[in-house]
């Protein structure tokens, strides 16, 4: 058996995940070789799906979703899935998706997609999430990480100038959990499970997990959060994912975002949990039982 790890473009922010993995299935002699996704890694020809490389499973540490499917109808095994991918990519996907579930969300309105510069009347659909989500509000970008094209807009001036500035991309708008401020728990999901969790702050920015201000540390009365994001995990038939999670005013979870390849450095310097061998032995396991 082999592997292949995929990274967008370069190794990056995935240096330390990659090598961890890569020394825990040396342990279990299961050759990797990562690939770069440059876009030469798969084609159609001759009305076929072809690939460059051959692997019996692939751990996809990017959000191509074309080249995920590519791999996916050459028959290989991807952790995660094409779909899982783009559910978790598109954050308003994961919002319709696990809505009429019982699962908390903040209150959220998916922006119109825009092909042309706005005219004034393409502005007043912000006085409706203004009356319905009120200042300061929460803007993303539907795509993104790490904290980028998210943004805290505390009046109309500050929303339409950013509106302005972002139209052509996939909004959204998002009730501002002020609870929540810098604050939120990571949970690990690792073969469909709690694996554990850890919080991260910011107490220079709104965004936990934004630049170098960031810290993580351990949670302590879990449960509830454990047992909410189980739930999440059930409801999505996740494999692996990191859940992220906020804190209302009586500190109960609510859903914040749902991450397909999370990293996990941090996690496991916080936690002390061996994430790299969880994932590893979820894989094999699920290859030998051809799941």
């Amino acid at each position: 058996m082999k592997g292949v790890i995929i990274v967008n473009q370069e190794v990056g922010h995935n240096r330390y995940k990659i090598d961890r993995l890569m020394d825990e299935f040396s342990k279990v002699n299961v050759p990797i070789t990562v690939l770069v996704n440059d876009g030469t890694l798969a084609r159609i020809e001759n009305n076929n799906t072809q690939l460059t490389f051959e692997a019996d499973f692939v751990i996809y540490l990017d959000k191509d979703n074309y080249l995920a499917r590519f791999i996916e109808k050459a028959g290989i095994r991807l952790f995660n899935k094409a779909d899982f991918i783009k559910l978790c990519d598109d954050k308003v996907l994961t919002y319709i998706e696990c809505s009429n579930r019982g699962i908390r969300m903040p209150k959220t309105f998916a922006g119109p997609l825009m092909y042309r510069e706005p005219h004034n009347d393409d502005y007043l659909f912000l006085n409706t999430v203004i009356k319905e989500l009120g200042f300061p509000m929460v803007v993303k970008k539907v795509y993104g990480s790490l904290g980028e094209g998210v943004y805290l807009v505390n009046n109309y001036k500050e929303l339409s100038n950013l509106y302005a500035e972002i139209y052509r991309n996939p909004i959204l708008f998002q009730q501002y959990i002020a609870s929540s401020y810098g604050r939120s728990l990571r949970v690990l999901i690792i073969d469909g499970k709690v694996f554990g969790g850890f919080v991260r702050f910011n107490h220079a920015d709104f965004r936990s997990n934004y630049g170098d201000t960031a810290d993580g540390a351990t949670i302590e009365n879990a449960e509830k959060y454990f047992n909410f994001a189980q739930y999440i995990a059930d409801q999505l038939n996740i494999e692996y994912a990191g859940i992220d999670l906020v804190f209302d005013e009586n500190e109960d979870p609510i859903l914040c975002e749902i991450n397909s390849n999370a990293f996990f450095e941090e996690f496991e310097k916080v936690t002390g949990l061996n994430v790299a061998k969880a994932i590893v032995t979820m894989i094999l396991k699920k290859m030998a039982n051809h799941e």
